[in-house]
């Protein structure tokens, strides 16, 4: 007997939304858990070095993402029945993987001198090149969560974070445990392992959707590069406007001013787990109400998705308002005690990202990536001159001063575009909140009574 659509509907959202967000939670446990002990372990500046290496490695990824994973996803979502063009999309969009990976290692090495000056942060320069061969891997390791996600499946980028994030943490625990001190270019190492495994697992795991072929049809590499170059460009602008506080905070102010802020920005980096995972559940399904039902169904799915998000973050917000010290003391140490007012107001950062990332979602989803660039690139450009005269204005403070300025400025400009667009209307998000926390309640309710 066939299971009722609605049934079937709603156990996609219950298993797909608990991976993903179960993927979040484990890369958010271990990245704070790794930033937590190097942070009592380095100093300032060997701390700054970390970060900045981190944050190179994010911007990788995200601009791999952008190049490949909505295009992968949208091209095969497309061809579900026709598995000859199914192998010709991954085999595509493999082959692109590979040539960014390649680009993007020699782009990092061509500018590592340039980097390690202008941050002050020589310990840089010996990480990099155990790094590159992780890069290499995650050409391999990400296109095969492509093409998980692409069949609804989540269970590679779960594995993913628990090798990739677990086996550098562990490494750090055990330099912590041992009271050895940490060799930086060691961690690269550890990155390189955990990378190992991972590209192992998510390869595995996505043998049942992997289908390649010999010969490379140059119109699919051609349609995933046309459609891909914005997302990569949104995707590389996201990470540059969301970081641009720290990036001209320490060209400004030197590395111990960068670590003194990221050590609040790490904390409000919560906030993303729960808007990242809902989006990576929400896009396959937005392209597909946008094929189905058309602006109306992607209007509905628009504000539940910001309000379940939101429902997650207030709680946050608010804790961290009222316990920005103990926060601060427990997760960086007494030495960062300055950075808990920055907490404070870095902590709203959180109340802007759903409407931002749904934002991306739908606008990628209904095929126009090119709009999507252009206002993530237009808040990136805005954010870096706010960043620039806050920073010489306010020093420390500044920096939080621009993004919140940046924020509100571009969370108009993009409501504005999906009132016109798709009648979204942003306040009603807000209404679906209580609904979040009553079926929550609810679902709880019967779990507990069962």
């Amino acid at each position: 007997m066939e299971k009722p659509a609605a049934t079937s509907a709603q156990n996609y959202w219950i298993r797909s939304g608990l991976f993903s967000l179960l993927e979040k939670m484990v890369a958010m446990a271990l990245n704070l858990g790794t930033a937590m002990l190097l942070l009592r372990i380095l100093t300032k500046e060997a701390f700054a070095a970390w970060g900045i290496f981190i944050l190179l490695a994010y911007f990788v990824e995200m601009g791999r993402s952008g190049l490949l994973q909505n295009g992968l996803v949208r091209a095969l979502a497309t061809q579900k029945d026709n598995r000859k063009e199914q192998a010709n999309i991954a085999t595509a969009a493999l082959l692109l993987n590979i040539a960014y990976t390649i680009l993007s290692n020699l782009i990092l090495w061509l500018s590592a001198d340039w980097i390690c000056r202008q941050y002050q942060v020589p310990l840089l320069a010996e990480m990099l090149p155990v790094y590159f061969l992780s890069n290499l891997l995650m050409a391999f390791c990400t296109h095969s969560n492509f093409v998980q996600q692409a069949n609804y499946e989540f269970r590679g980028l779960f594995w993913t974070s628990v090798f990739y994030r677990g086996i550098p943490f562990l490494w750090v625990l055990v330099c912590w445990t041992s009271g050895d001190g940490v060799v930086l270019w060691q961690f690269s190492a550890a990155v390189l392992m955990g990378t190992s495994l991972a590209a192992l697992v998510a390869w595995r795991l996505s043998w049942p959707f992997m289908f390649l072929v010999k010969k490379i049809d140059l119109q699919w590499v051609l349609n995933l590069l046309s459609y891909g170059k914005f997302v990569l460009g949104t995707n590389l602008s996201t990470m540059f406007y969301k970081n641009i506080d720290k990036l001209t905070l320490g060209q400004l102010l030197g590395p111990v001013a960068f670590a003194v802020y990221d050590a609040a920005a790490r904390v409000t980096q919560l906030v993303e787990a729960p808007a990242f995972s809902i989006a990576a559940v929400v896009f396959p399904k937005s392209a597909e109400k946008m094929a189905l039902e058309g602006t109306s169904g992607v209007k509905t799915l628009y504000e539940r998705s910001v309000g379940a998000t939101l429902a997650v973050i207030l709680p946050f917000v608010i804790f961290v308002l009222v316990f920005a010290e103990p926060i601060i003391r427990v997760f960086a140490g007494s030495q960062y005690m300055e950075s808990a007012n920055v907490l404070r107001l870095t902590a709203f950062f959180g109340l802007f990202m759903p409407f931002a990332v749904q934002f991306g979602t739908v606008l990628d989803s209904t095929g126009k990536p090119a709009v999507n660039f252009a206002y993530t690139f237009f808040t990136a450009m805005l954010n870096l001159a706010l960043s620039y005269f806050f920073i010489i204005a306010f020093g420390l403070f500044g920096a939080a001063y621009a993004m919140l300025a940046g924020y509100t400025f571009s969370f108009v400009l993009m409501q504005n575009y999906l009132h016109r667009r798709f009648k979204i209307n942003a306040l009603k998000a807000f209404t679906h909140v209580p609904e979040f926390y009553k079926t929550s309640w609810g679902i709880l309710k019967q779990q507990f009574g069962k």
